[in-house]
């Protein structure tokens, strides 16, 4: 039997999944490049500099989203809340970075924490932001569930490892070529049908009130 398209999964004619895919690998290799830039003594204002350079230098096209650059303790902030101050990274200290740059037409967005120095807390609370990812994109994999299901799935993963999951700009969105949003803008955790792959995002943002960090992993479906 033939699936039926939901429009909310369209994409546009020159839309290639090899394309596609490769968006994702090349954004993930500039990711990379610019984490290994990040030193002690930037500001989140720096290091978004440094991150839209680097996509720049990498051949995108464009970036279809704002580069999100967090610092320290502005980790903890729900995306779209500019932070009020700029935190100074120290020797020990965390941050994320979400790019979307684009690559032959398609759109691509990956996103991850990484840590400065030696700081087992900081190191475990990144490793189960991936953890709380892998385990939810197996979910879908295993059981085809929904937006809604998968993103209850994540709370409770989330809590299973004493961590609290923050939904607030971060709950998953489409992805495709260039631009997506004519087709379809709204959150993965509001799809109510089966994710289709390559079509959405996966966004997991954990946070720890505690540790006064949070940290932030998303990959394609």
């Amino acid at each position: 039997m033939t699936k039926v398209l939901d429009p909310r999964e369209a994409n546009h004619p020159h839309f290639r999944l090899e394309l596609q895919e490769t968006a994702q690998t090349r954004a993930w290799e500039t990711l990379a490049l610019a984490a290994a830039m990040i030193e002690p003594g930037m500001n989140d204002l720096d290091g978004k500099a440094i991150v839209d350079q680097a996509i720049m230098d990498s051949g995108a096209e464009r970036l279809w989203h704002a580069s999100q650059v967090r610092f320290g303790p502005n980790t903890l902030l729900p995306f779209g809340e500019a932070p009020a101050t700029p935190h100074i990274l120290e020797p020990n200290d965390i941050f994320f970075l979400d790019i979307g740059p684009c690559y032959d037409g398609h759109e691509g967005d990956v996103g991850s924490g990484f840590t400065l120095g030696q700081v087992p807390a900081y190191q475990n609370l990144i490793d189960d932001s991936k953890a709380v990812f892998a385990a939810v994109k197996a979910h879908w994999a295993e059981t085809g569930a929904n937006g809604p299901d998968l993103y209850n799935f994540a709370l409770a993963e989330a809590a299973r490892r004493g961590r609290t999951l923050a939904l607030e700009g971060a709950s998953g969105h489409r992805i495709g070529a260039f631009p997506h949003r004519v087709h379809h803008s709204g959150k993965l955790k509001a799809f109510g049908k089966t994710p289709s792959p390559a079509c959405w995002i996966l966004e997991i943002h954990v946070v720890d009130h505690a540790l006064k960090a949070g940290a932030f992993y998303e990959d394609m479906l």
